[in-house]
C-alpha cells in the first residue's frame, strides 16, 4: 500500500508556479515612506518594507520604462524611446500597429512591435517550449503590450474608447469567456469619494490647481458618473480609481480562467495599475486625489495578493516596482518656499525655436518642429544641419534645462543621456530638466521625464521562497529582468546581462 501511494506521487505531474510583477505607474520610493504609517505593518500591498531602484535614463516615461522592466536594457538597445515616436515628423502612439486590430474597436490596431530585442516573458517561452503562460493585464495599452511583449499569451488592457478590458487578434481572435465584459457600466453613476477621509485629510491637500478632466470637478466629491455609459464614462475611467479595479478584477479572472500556477511549469502575470499615475497628473504629488489612489491600489491589489498567497502558497513569487515617480508641480514649490524648481512650457519653447529658424534659415508656414516629447526634440524633415544646431543653441539658454544633446554628441554624453537614445526614432537632441523642473504644456498638470531623484527613484520589493533582495543600497531597474528571470528559473532575455536584484537566501 505505501509502496503504492508513493509510486503514484512520483507518477504525478509537479505542481507549477506562478510569478506575479506588479507595476505600479508613478509609484515613487518617496510615496511608500512617506505613507508607511497607512500600509500597516506588513507594508504597501503587504509586500513589507521597500528598497529603493533608480532608473538611469531621461526618459523616464510609461512606455520606456516598462521595456525597460521586461527586457532588462534601456531603451538604446530596446527601441521603446517613450509614449510616442515622431516617424517623418508626425507624432504616433509608440504601441500603435495596423496589423494587430483591436477587439471590437474598428480602427485601432496595438502591438509591441516596437521592442527590438526579447523580453523576459520571450526567454521563457523559448526555455518552455511554449509550454509557460505568459500574461499582462493593465489599465493603459502600453504597460501591457511592452511587459507582455510579442510573444505573450494575452496582454489585456482597458480601452478608453470602447470601455471594455481589450487585447489584439494578434494575441487571440476574440475575448476569452473568462473575459470581463461590459466594465464600465456600474461605474455610470459613482461619486469619487476618499476612501479614508481622516487619513487623506491629515496628509494631503486640496490641490490648488487641478487638471480635472470630463467633468469630474476639482475638488471632492468627484462625480466620476454621470449616469450615461458613453465615452466621457470610459475617459472619466480611465483618469480616476476605477482604472486600477478594473485591471485588479481582471487579473484575477485570468489567473482562475487560465489556472495560471496549476500546471505542470512556471507561469508569468504581469499586473500595471495605473491609476496613481493619471490621478498624478491632474493633480500633483501632494494632492488628496493622489493619496487616496495609492491607497486604493494598497487595499485591492493587497486583496489580491492575499488570494493567491493562500491558494498557492510557497509556489507563489511576486515582484513589486514602478515605471517612474512625479516631479512635484510648480504650485506646491512655491506654496513651501522650495525656489529651485519651475516649468518649461512646450507651446512656448515650440514658438520660439519655430520663430529662430524663421529668422535665420527662412520662413517655414507649416513651422519648423514636429514635437518636443518625451525629453526629446523632433524636427519636420527636411531640415538643414544648420536647424539641429540653432534650436540647441537657443535651448541651451533655457534656466530649466541642465543640458541639451545634440545627437552627434550623444556618444560622449553620460550614460542616462545614452541609455535614452535610439538612432533613427530619438529625435535630433535629448533635452535634461534641472532638478524640479518640468518640461509641460501649460493646460497640463504635473509630469515627469527627467533622471533626477523625483522621476526616477521608484520602489522595489520581493517576496519568494528562498529569495531575497540582495543588500544593495540602490539598486538598478535593469536587475529587475534578471530578478524575474531567476524566479522562473531560466537564463535572462538576451540582453538583460545586469546581475538579478535578488540572491538565495
Amino acid at each position: 500500500m505505501i509502496l503504492a501511494l508513493v509510486l503514484a506521487a512520483a507518477a504525478a505531474p509537479p505542481k507549477g508556479r506562478l510569478v506575479v510583477v506588479a507595476v505600479i505607474d508613478q509609484l515613487r520610493y518617496q510615496d511608500l515612506l512617506w505613507l508607511a504609517p497607512e500600509f500597516g505593518p506588513r507594508g504597501f500591498a503587504g509586500m513589507g518594507r521597500p528598497a529603493a531602484m533608480r532608473y538611469d535614463t531621461v526618459v523616464t516615461e510609461t512606455a520606456a520604462d516598462h521595456a525597460v522592466l521586461a527586457t532588462g536594457a534601456y531603451a538604446d538597445l530596446n527601441g521603446v524611446i517613450g509614449n510616442r515616436i515622431y516617424p517623418e515628423g508626425v507624432a504616433r502612439e509608440s504601441v500603435e500597429d495596423p496589423a494587430c486590430p483591436v477587439w471590437g474597436a474598428p480602427g485601432l490596431g496595438r502591438s509591441a512591435a516596437m521592442l527590438r530585442i526579447p523580453t523576459v516573458g520571450d526567454a521563457l517561452k523559448l526555455s518552455s517550449n511554449g509550454a509557460a503562460r505568459v500574461v499582462a493585464v493593465a489599465g493603459k495599452d502600453r504597460s501591457a503590450l511592452f511587459t507582455a511583449g510579442p510573444s505573450g499569451d494575452l496582454a489585456i488592457w482597458f480601452e478608453q474608447e470602447t470601455g471594455e478590458m481589450v487585447s489584439t487578434t494578434c494575441y487571440a481572435p476574440a475575448p476569452p469567456q473568462w473575459l470581463p465584459q461590459h466594465v464600465a457600466a456600474e461605474w455610470k453613476d459613482w461619486v469619487w469619494t476618499m476612501s479614508r477621509p481622516d487619513a487623506v485629510s491629515r496628509l494631503a491637500t486640496r490641490s490648488e490647481t487641478p487638471m480635472p478632466r470630463d467633468g469630474m470637478g476639482g475638488d471632492f466629491p468627484h462625480r466620476v458618473g454621470l449616469g450615461a455609459v458613453d465615452k466621457r464614462l470610459y475617459h472619466a475611467l480611465r483618469f480616476s480609481p476605477p482604472v486600477s479595479t478594473l485591471a485588479v478584477r481582471t487579473a484575477r479572472a485570468a489567473w482562475k480562467g487560465m489556472a495560471l500556477g496549476e500546471g505542470a511549469t512556471t507561469d508569468l502575470l504581469f499586473i500595471a495599475l495605473s491609476s496613481v499615475d493619471t490621478v498624478g497628473h491632474q493633480f500633483g504629488t501632494l494632492a488628496r486625489e493622489r493619496v487616496d489612489a495609492v491607497l486604493r491600489v494598497h487595499e485591492e491589489l493587497g486583496a489580491f495578493l492575499d488570494e493567491l498567497r493562500a491558494r498557492l502558497g510557497a509556489r507563489l513569487s511576486v515582484v513589486l516596482t514602478s515605471d517612474h515617480g512625479l516631479t512635484p508641480m510648480e504650485s506646491d514649490e512655491k506654496r513651501l518656499k522650495v525656489a529651485q524648481g519651475g516649468t518649461l512650457d512646450i507651446d512656448a519653447l515650440t514658438q520660439k525655436i519655430n520663430r529662430a529658424l524663421d529668422e535665420q534659415i527662412g520662413l517655414r508656414g507649416e513651422g519648423w518642429v514636429a514635437g518636443i516629447d518625451g525629453s526629446a526634440l523632433f524636427l519636420k524633415p527636411p531640415y538643414p544641419p544648420r536647424a539641429v544646431q540653432i534650436a540647441v543653441e537657443l535651448l541651451r539658454k533655457e534656466p530649466g534645462l541642465w543640458k541639451v544633446v545634440p545627437a552627434d554628441e550623444i556618444d560622449g554624453a553620460e550614460s542616462f543621456v545614452r541609455h535614452a537614445w535610439f538612432p533613427g526614432r530619438s529625435g535630433q537632441a535629448l533635452l535634461v530638466l534641472r532638478p524640479l523642473w518640468t518640461l509641460k504644456k501649460a493646460a497640463d498638470g504635473a509630469d515627469h521625464g527627467s533622471p533626477w531623484n523625483d522621476d526616477a527613484l521608484v520602489p522595489l520589493a520581493v517576496q519568494a521562497q528562498g529569495f531575497r533582495l540582495r543588500r544593495n543600497e540602490i539598486f538598478r531597474a535593469t536587475q529587475v529582468a534578471p530578478a524575474i528571470a531567476a524566479l522562473l528559473d531560466i537564463a535572462p532575455p538576451a540582453a538583460a546581462l545586469d546581475t538579478p536584484a535578488i540572491e538565495h537566501e
